[in-house]
């Protein structure tokens, strides 16, 4: 377990870089491939510096390709590596499912669990920035329903922060969603140096005795604000980790 060493009060685009600046300090397998996540950082800029910090080799930029990005995701994970492969929008996984479903998915099984598949597959999802198609879609159902990902998505930097840091050490390849209407919305405290967040651990960000509200990433502050002064006792479950539940 980790010691924190204070907290920063940032974005959920801070608390994401943060997490993978301190995941690759401490592991030097750990490489970042993408479109544009070096020199400009990431579309979203959640990678913004992490090149100048750990240099071109570490931080990669690929072509405009998800299927090649992913392929060579593959290869790095069977070296030994744990790549950390951003699409820039959850819509264009669709161009790399090829690679993501019969190899990156599969390939523990495949081998009887005698290699891993350390994949971390980032992906901006979700609509309420009022961008065009192929860059609104939701693809969670998707990536459930194909068996050996593990699926995440935050609602916030804290929880942003801590979920990063257990896909980036996880055996098991993780599909990172990252609701795109919270990048900038909040910010929060989160620890310098903190833990991970348990795979399958859900928070209750409130309690109630009447009625269940199951909900996740962005989804979770409209709950919220839907149900404030409600006149029943309401229980919020934010799922967090969305595979396994």
């Amino acid at each position: 377990m980790a010691t924190a060493t204070g907290t920063n009060r940032i974005t959920m685009v801070q608390a994401l870089n943060q997490a993978l600046a301190e995941e690759m300090e401490r592991d030097p397998t750990i490489i970042l491939l993408g479109e544009d996540v070096g020199v400009d950082g990431g579309v979203f800029r959640v990678t913004q510096g992490l090149q100048a910090r750990f240099g071109a080799d570490r931080v990669v930029d690929t072509p405009l390709a998800e299927s090649a990005i992913a392929g060579t995701a593959v290869g790095l994970a069977l070296g030994g590596m744990r790549p950390v492969m951003e699409v820039q929008f959850s819509g264009f996984m669709n161009f790399a499912f090829e690679q993501l479903q019969p190899h990156v998915s599969r390939f523990r099984q495949r081998t009887c669990g005698g290699r891993a598949m350390r994949v971390v597959c980032r992906a901006p999802s979700g609509g309420g920035i009022r961008a065009l198609e192929h860059h609104s879609e939701s693809e969670e159902a998707m990536y459930l329903n194909t068996p050996g990902f593990i699926v995440m998505m935050p609602s916030g930097p804290r929880n942003a922060y801590g979920l990063m840091k257990a896909a980036v050490r996880s055996d098991d390849p993780v599909i990172f969603f990252e609701p795109k209407s919270v990048y900038r919305a909040v910010k929060e405290e989160v620890p310098v140096n903190g833990d991970p967040i348990d795979v399958g651990h859900a928070e209750i960000p409130q309690a109630g005795t009447d009625v269940t509200v199951v909900t996740w990433g962005a989804m979770v502050k409209r709950t919220m604000d839907a149900i404030a002064g409600h006149a029943a006792s309401i229980e919020v479950v934010d799922l967090l980790t969305l595979k396994p539940m």
